[in-house]
């Protein structure tokens, strides 16, 4: 499960990516693009250490299962605004532009994960039935 997640994910931003570089080099914003990369990483490498533990509380019991999934949502944030607020701070960036792109790929990784959480939970149920 966590290799698709990962396949998946690939996949999804392979796609943001091959639609965002073209239109920031039609729109003449091509300077943007460390904003946009680092706004892309920094939810990405939040969610694949948190998407593993998910897939392993997945055949616990319901509750530790969403302590895991709503701990994780939490600790994620919390560790994406912290790195937000240092690098607004401490390094020279666009913060309209990282803003932006952290809050989309934040959001397309989420919807990728809620996909997959959705998905497995529906298939563990219809196994119990």
């Amino acid at each position: 499960m966590f290799f698709d997640f990962l396949k998946i994910l690939g996949i999804t931003l392979g796609i943001a990516w091959a639609s965002l570089i073209p239109l920031l080099y039609l729109l003449d914003q091509a300077a943007l693009v460390k904003e946009i990369m680092i706004g892309c990483l920094l939810p990405v490498v939040c969610f694949i250490p948190g998407f593993y533990a998910i897939s392993q509380a997945l055949h616990r019991p319901f509750r530790p299962f969403m302590i895991a999934v709503f701990g994780g949502m939490l600790v994620r944030l919390c560790v994406i605004g912290t790195t937000f607020m240092l690098l607004v701070k401490f390094a020279e960036l666009h913060v309209a532009s990282f803003l932006f792109s952290l809050v989309g790929f934040y959001t397309l990784c989420l919807l990728v994960e809620l996909y997959f959480i959705n998905s497995r939970t529906q298939h563990r149920e219809e196994l119990q039935e």
